[in-house]
């Protein structure tokens, strides 16, 4: 594996995980304001794993199993979009234009693969939800932040790399 893919896998996992975190507030934000309970994303999260009787969960049994399905979920994302990046010209990597483009379409891709394939036949409840918010959430709250956490990344390591390549004084 090269220097860049291994790079761009970690930088993509790790920052999978914040652009998750990010998601999951905004989540809870739009349960609250659609009069739901705080913990009903991390219900809906655990119900990819234990199926609809995960909506019955308990407050504790929602976070822990919901929240560890769901930073899984990220960090797996992440690394999917790292592996695209090493596809994409080193120029591309640090260009934050580029990567929030890059990011919102693969927020919205996610959206598009979950919500209008995988849900309808594997979690229909996941379809109760207002589609247009959870097309926006994937793609400004997960993507988006991905895109930019990855581009400001690789443009420190580039930085790095470049002072340590050039010639010591004499």
């Amino acid at each position: 594996m090269s220097e860049v893919t291994r790079r761009s896998v970690k930088t993509g996992i790790g920052f999978g995980l914040i652009a998750g975190i990010i998601f999951a507030v905004g989540e809870v934000v739009l349960a609250l304001a659609m009069g739901m309970p705080a913990l009903e994303p991390f219900r809906m999260f655990a119900s990819v794993v234990f199926g609809a009787g995960a909506l019955e969960f308990g407050p504790w049994a929602a976070l822990i199993g919901g929240g560890i399905v769901h930073l899984v979920l990220a960090g797996l994302f992440g690394l999917i979009y790292g592996l695209i990046n090493t596809r994409l010209p080193l120029e591309a990597h640090t260009n934050a234009g580029t990567q929030t483009v890059l990011g919102l379409v693969f927020g919205a891709a996610i959206w598009i693969l979950n919500f209008q394939i995988i849900a309808r036949v594997a979690y229909p409840w996941f379809l109760d939800l207002p589609q247009f918010m959870q097309f926006l959430l994937h793609a400004v709250l997960f993507g988006v932040p991905l895109g930019l956490l990855y581009a400001a990344a690789e443009r420190r390591s580039v930085i790095a790399q470049g002072v340590r390549r050039q010639p010591q004084a004499a």
